[in-house]
């Protein structure tokens, strides 16, 4: 069972996909869970987030192109509020304790690699999206968990959390001395730069055989 979780700019994707390379990628995921090969989960802390994005679009957008007119933006946000209610789509994963503290650990890792890319940080709420996918990570299979998303410095922290690992300069939190390997990340899939063998397909799937 493969196990995605969406950060908000991925799951606007579901909705207003911005290109055919990205709604190919995504279709793909959402034909996984129909078959119940995949499981789906967005944290609730960026549900708000999606609605605020379709809001931003409606009523300030920032590019002609972002433009939602009232029909649209009441669709998408009526198919939202049906696609997480019960989780029929995207299933809420709630916040919790242990994600405050593997942020904890989080923080340095991201703080110092945004001094080598232009000091372009991470919010707060980006950083616990990512503690809360080391921690799907863990209870279940790390190579079949994945995050998903659009924004290339959560891939960046991905792809060093794997090399160094979650910051070990802090003093030891509430739990005292954290065992090796308990956070340890998932795969990242960035939708903006998709190549086909990125996404592997599920028994009775065809593999996505257009280029992305």
């Amino acid at each position: 069972m493969l196990t995605y979780l969406f950060d908000a700019s991925a799951a606007v994707e579901i909705y207003i996909p911005r290109n055919d390379h990205v709604n190919k990628a995504v279709q793909f995921i959402q034909t996984q869970k129909r078959l119940r090969k995949a499981k789906l989960f967005i944290p609730n802390i960026c549900i708000a987030e999606v609605l605020n994005t379709f809001a931003r679009r409606r009523f300030r957008p920032e590019r002609p192109r972002d433009v939602l007119d009232e029909e649209s933006y009441k669709l998408h946000l009526s198919n939202f509020r049906d696609h997480i209610h019960w989780g029929r789509t995207l299933y809420p994963y709630d916040l919790n304790r242990y994600h405050i503290i593997a942020a904890d650990k989080i923080i340095p890792v991201e703080h110092r690699l945004a001094t080598t890319r232009g000091r372009e940080y991470l919010s707060t709420f980006d950083i616990l999206v990512i503690a809360m996918a080391c921690e799907l990570a863990y209870t279940r299979e790390s190579e079949e968990t994945f995050l998903v998303t659009c924004d290339r410095r959560m891939k960046d922290v991905m792809e060093e959390l794997k090399t160094s690992g979650p910051g070990s300069s802090t003093p030891e939190g509430p739990l005292g001395k954290i065992e090796n390997g308990r956070w340890l990340p998932p795969n990242c899939i960035y939708l903006l730069e998709m190549k086909p063998g990125d996404l592997r397909p599920v028994p009775g799937q065809a593999p996505l055989s257009v280029p992305l």
